[in-house]
């Protein structure tokens, strides 16, 4: 099973933390590091094989993740409504927009 590069990067910043230190630290060269397969496994010691199996492993278990806890399409929706909320002629509505996206960016600070 292969997915798309960009949404296992997604998938990764999401549910990344879920995963063994093994897993992320590979999956972080990978994805946010942008190393290749190769190299991934000269530095850790193992065959490239092994990475690959490793990461559709990973990638199934974090779609498994996204299927029963729905994070990513949830921020997706939640995205949409508030840029909704944002182009809204009410100023009331485009006062909760801007808190709401406060609160957004906030959670990504941490």
């Amino acid at each position: 099973m292969s997915i798309d590069f960009l949404y296992g990067n997604e998938l990764f910043s999401y549910y990344g933390v879920l995963l063994t230190p093994h897993q992320r630290e590979i999956l972080c060269d990978y994805y946010e590091n942008d190393y290749s397969m190769q190299e991934i496994a000269e530095n850790f010691g193992i065959s490239k094989a092994a990475v690959s199996d490793l990461i559709s492993r990973c990638s199934k278990q974090m779609l498994d993740y996204e299927k029963k806890l729905g994070l990513i399409e949830k921020d997706r929706k939640r995205g949409k409504i508030l840029q909704e909320m944002s182009e809204c002629d009410d100023p009331v509505t485009k006062k909760y927009a801007f808190l709401l996206n406060q609160i957004e960016e906030e959670k990504t600070d941490v």
